[in-house]
């Protein structure tokens, strides 16, 4: 976890974004700066994560799960908030 901290420590004075799914609360920092509407590929913290999410067939997944709808509100979340 100190590992991910120091590696990250810049992004933590960012904005977080804040999403309720399935009745949990999840809070997420964009971990790269020039996101496009083109992205295939891109990284978040998640609640103290960094979780890498993958665009596949047009639909959003992390690198590592199974929780597509969740990956699929992260960047819906993200799309609305940078209108992308």
């Amino acid at each position: 976890m100190l590992d991910t901290i120091g590696q990250y420590e810049e992004h933590f004075n960012k904005q977080t974004f804040r999403i309720t799914f399935k009745t949990r609360d999840f809070q997420i920092v964009l971990l790269k700066k020039d996101l496009t509407k083109d992205q295939q590929e891109f990284s978040v913290l998640l609640d103290g994560l960094v979780q890498t999410l993958i665009k596949r067939d047009g639909k959003w997944h992390f690198a590592h799960g199974e929780d597509n709808d969740l990956a699929e509100d992260i960047w819906r979340q993200i799309a609305l908030r940078y209108r992308l």
